[in-house]
């Protein structure tokens, strides 16, 4: 029998301490953000990251739907349909336009997309495997992108701005992710008091957002910077 040594938001949280938890930390970010990165280092990131946030990619997470009660999954679809009618959330639209900003042609973005980074494909494999093994698992997955990524965002967003030249106008999508990140802390709090209900459950979604946290890491750390 397993027995729970904290609640499990405060041992999610003792997670978030680690340094390895914060993608936005990782130095190869930290280059970039400074302005310290190459121009053609920046090309490289968005380019490995742009296989994994479009495309089928960008539904990755509402495999949970599959688990989760009816009322949770409705506000999953509600993400869907709105990244296939609000025009700021169109993350194919979105990336591209930065891509382009940098000087990205449209041959190579579908290169990266066909053929990217192994560690980009690995990332997006693992989050489904996650998403369509069980809830509890799938909201370890939420716990470190849904609420990790708004900030990385408008953290990529402010430095593509500032030291390499990216028009607010190709920014759209990446300001938008970064504005919803309080209401998306919000949505993954109510699901971990609701599916994370045992201590397996809480042990299953802490590795599998490990899992996640370390494809990304090895993601970053595949890209010249």
């Amino acid at each position: 029998m397993m027995l729970a040594a904290a609640g499990p938001e405060e041992l999610l949280a003792l997670d978030d301490l680690e340094p390895w938890a914060d993608p936005a930390a990782h130095p190869a970010f930290k280059k970039v953000t400074s302005g310290l990165a190459s121009r053609e280092g920046v090309r490289e990131l968005v380019l490995a990251l742009f296989p994994v946030f479009t495309g089928r990619s960008r539904y990755a997470l509402a495999a949970k739907v599959s688990w989760i009660g009816l009322d949770d999954g409705k506000e999953v679809f509600a993400d869907l349909h709105r990244a296939l009618t609000v025009p700021a959330a169109d993350a194919d639209a979105g990336w591209g336009a930065v891509a382009a900003a940098l000087g990205v042609s449209r041959e190579e973005l579908e290169s990266a997309r066909a053929g990217g980074h192994a560690e980009a494909d690995d990332l997006v494999t693992i989050v489904r495997q996650h998403g369509l093994r069980s809830a509890h698992e799938a909201v370890g997955v939420a716990w470190v992108l849904d609420r990790r990524l708004p900030a990385l965002f408008g953290e990529l967003a402010d430095a593509l701005a500032t030291h390499y030249g990216v028009a607010e106008e190709a920014l759209t999508h990446l300001r938008y992710r970064a504005a919803g990140g309080p209401e998306a802390e919000a949505q993954v709090r109510h699901l971990v008091r609701r599916y994370l209900s045992d201590p397996w459950a809480v042990f299953e979604a802490r590795r599998a957002a490990r899992e996640v946290l370390w494809d990304l890491t090895a993601l970053f750390e595949m890209v010249t910077l």
